[in-house]
């Protein structure tokens, strides 16, 4: 499937969902007052410690913001096509997708498009550009383009891990409960992982990655005078896009071994 096919997809599912603006705009506004209650907590946290661990609030508030944007542009696309496909295929509804002369992983992923995540990238959109005014740092053009490749990274990172859970479905069928376990990782990144145990750090950074998606990207932005920085902040990078390419042929290794919904 080409670009301007899955754009066609994408646009028909907005133009469905704009059929029932105002369930769209209240669950809008729901998540966007979700979110800001989120980063209310957060800020009034740091109004008794002024720090955690030497970051500031503008710091954390673009840490979380990072998170919570490169999240929603890579779920808008992946959430809920993997949450849904154990049912599915249990349901034997994703034959469709095999009929087709198309890539039936981005077939998949276009026809389930969620265009709800619009909420989640206009508040995190906000307060990232407002922090980006407040941290105390030199920005040049060169942060700038690193900042925008730290979000598509990040939002490729974000996606492979809906992913990869995805595709435990054609093995496992009931995979819901994983989806839980990621979000609860998740939790960690909402603030610097130089909080935690060592143990827990690498296993963030190396083993389940999610530091990538904003911390790393975060202090090499802060701080590029440390080789340190500047090595993970250059991987973070490189990992968004190889993680999801991975996790994309994972999917498709489960799709071949398909075998309808009693196999």
């Amino acid at each position: 499937m080409n670009i301007r096919l899955f754009s066609y997809f994408v646009t028909l599912i907005i133009k469905s969902r704009m059929e029932y603006r105002g369930a769209f705009i209240i669950g809008a506004v729901g998540q966007i007052t979700g979110y800001a209650a989120n980063y209310l907590v957060i800020w009034l946290l740091l109004q008794n410690f002024d720090t955690i661990n030497g970051w500031s609030w503008t710091e954390i508030a673009f840490l979380y913001s990072l998170n919570i944007l490169t999240y929603a542009i890579g779920a808008s696309f992946t959430y809920t096509p993997m949450v849904s496909l154990d049912q599915t295929i249990i349901n034997g509804d994703f034959d469709k997708y095999l009929t087709k002369p198309l890539s039936p992983f981005t077939y998949y992923l276009a026809n389930l498009f969620n265009i709800g995540y619009i909420a989640h990238i206009v508040i995190s959109l906000l307060v990232l550009l407002w922090s980006i005014t407040q941290v105390d740092m030199n920005w040049t053009a060169i942060k700038l383009i690193y900042l925008v490749l730290a979000i598509i990274s990040g939002s490729f990172l974000q996606a492979a891990g809906l992913v990869v859970i995805g595709s435990l479905s054609f093995i496992f069928l009931r995979v819901r409960y994983l989806f839980e376990i990621f979000f609860k990782l998740k939790e960690f990144i909402a603030y610097p992982i130089s909080i935690y145990g060592t143990l827990l750090q690498m296993v963030l950074t190396w083993i389940i990655p999610l530091a990538m998606i904003n911390y790393y990207p975060s202090i090499y932005l802060f701080d590029d005078s440390v080789l340190t920085n500047k090595i993970l902040g250059v991987v973070a990078l490189v990992i968004g896009p190889l993680g999801f390419y991975m996790s994309y042929k994972l999917w498709m290794y489960g799709a071949n071994k398909y075998q309808g919904a009693g196999g």
